[in-house]
């Protein structure tokens, strides 16, 4: 696969799974879906909230830091398909990012518009634009690999 051929195919799965997000968001803060605000104890509720929290937290870095490490090992390694390789774990990366920001959006709307998944998501925004798919990011690993020879 090219280069610019697994990019483009990269950012059109990043992109889709942006609209999905925006288009979940904006259908229930519209009210064209109805969201439904669930009465749970406070106990519950605040077991819930934290539950997407400890989520949240867990799965950014590991989406971030472990998409890296996975690449620059393969990249030492000279793997053959590195590119296909790059597609799929970029790939990867980007769906686990954007199941946070849609998991928050829902426990946003589900528990009652409370501010923890809110921020969470938020959060999860900020590393999926952090994460975006580029012709350098790879051209750095390429080069990273062409430099261990």
């Amino acid at each position: 696969m090219q280069k610019e051929k697994a990019i483009k195919k990269t950012r059109i799965i990043f992109w889709a799974q942006a609209i999905v997000s925006a288009t979940l968001a904006t259908l229930l803060q519209t009210g064209l879906i109805g969201s439904t605000t669930i009465a749970l104890s406070p106990t519950a509720l605040y077991t819930i909230e934290v539950a997407g929290i400890m989520l949240t937290i867990c799965l950014i870095p590991l989406a971030i830091k472990g998409f890296s490490a996975q690449v620059s090992k393969a990249a030492k390694k000279k793997t053959p398909h590195f590119i296909e390789y790059y597609h799929s774990k970029c790939n990867a990366r980007t769906s686990i990012l954007f199941m946070v920001i849609m998991m928050n959006i829902a426990l946003y709307y589900i528990l009652g518009k409370t501010s923890g998944p809110l921020y969470c998501g938020l959060l999860g925004v900020a590393a999926a634009i952090y994460s975006y798919p580029t012709k350098g990011t790879l051209d750095n690993y390429l080069n990273s690999q062409d430099h261990q020879e």
